[in-house]
């Protein structure tokens, strides 16, 4: 086979990588535009004229929650989120933490596209791919690798963040907020800031810290919960089909738990963060909505008992609700 032959065979199996990934997250991603009555004061980002801005995000819970940057809805008046088929909704902000540049959006709509979460680690110089809506160029896909983990940036007006992806992925004003995902098209962080004087220079917060947030935010709502609770909060994550065969299991959907209520049935059962529900009194559990739906048909005082992963392995506790 001559180099030339060779070259192209390898830019086939680039492209393919690139492109299977980016079907597969595009469903996903959305774009965000914002109503202001003052301008955003972080650099990161820049506002669009007329007390409007635009930025990225994506749905990572079929039930209209949306991740997307704090920078990206500081100081919003009014939120729209529009899908990549088009439709347009009006959106909550359900919380945010500024200092890591994570918010969490919701919209009123279900049975939605979702971006699967990447479980593995990142190593640097993996291919790497930004999708997002730079300058208001809705569903751009842009290609590049990890140069670096563990990144610190100063940002002026706000605290040091720590811990960033470093990545040579183009990355624009519009490109806040959206997905930083792996050849599988699965989120390893959400893109959050350039170096405008610089080429090559872009930052994404890593998946640890955004999995942080959303289970601080979820713990915050269920301060006071209402009715029945196991005491759980988390997301939908995907079993790869290696997973899925050494565990015997025909879902490719779990619960991962990112927190417990303290006092809860969740840890009166010895439940921990990062068990995986698979199942709760024999129902499959793909996701929190599937949770809430069980333990609602039930009573104080019932039993319910979970299956779950740790470990590598499936187990099985009760809970007494």
């Amino acid at each position: 086979m001559s180099t030339s032959e060779k070259d192209a065979l390898a830019m086939d199996a680039y492209s393919h990588a690139v492109t299977t990934a980016a079907e597969r997250v595009g469903p996903a991603v959305v774009r965000i535009d914002i109503e202001r009555d003052t301008p955003a004061r972080s650099r990161r980002y820049a506002p669009m004229p007329g007390g409007g801005g635009l930025g990225s995000g994506f749905i990572f819970a079929s039930d209209g929650q949306v991740l997307t940057n704090a920078h990206v809805v500081e100081k919003a008046r009014r939120i729209f989120v529009t899908l990549s088929d088009g439709r347009k909704f009006p959106a909550g902000l359900i919380g945010s933490d500024a200092d890591v540049d994570v918010a969490v959006l919701r919209i009123g709509a279900d049975h939605l596209p979702v971006a699967e979460l990447g479980r593995d680690a990142l190593r640097v110089g993996q291919l790497v791919l930004a999708v997002g809506n730079p300058y208001g160029l809705n569903w751009t896909v842009t290609a590049g690798v990890v140069s670096a983990l563990g990144r610190t940036l100063d940002v002026p007006g706000s605290r040091k963040m720590v811990n960033l992806i470093q990545t040579d992925t183009s990355i624009n004003p519009g490109n806040s907020g959206g997905p930083l995902v792996d050849s599988s098209g699965r989120v390893v962080g959400i893109t959050t800031a350039m170096l405008p004087m610089a080429q090559g220079l872009g930052f994404s917060v890593p998946l640890d810290t955004i999995k942080g947030v959303v289970a601080q935010i979820a713990q915050r709502r269920s301060a006071v919960p209402k009715g029945l609770s196991l005491g759980v909060g988390g997301m939908r994550v995907q079993f790869d089909a290696h997973q899925r065969k050494s565990l015997g299991l025909n879902q490719e959907f779990g619960m991962e738990i990112l927190e417990l209520r303290p006092g809860s049935p969740a840890v009166s059962a010895e439940l921990r963060r990062q068990d995986i529900i698979i199942a709760a009194n024999n129902e499959a559990i793909s996701e929190p909505r599937d949770l809430q739906r069980v333990v609602s048909s039930l009573r104080s005082g019932d039993k319910l008992v979970v299956s779950f992963v740790r470990g590598g392995r499936q187990r099985k506790v009760t809970a007494i609700l």
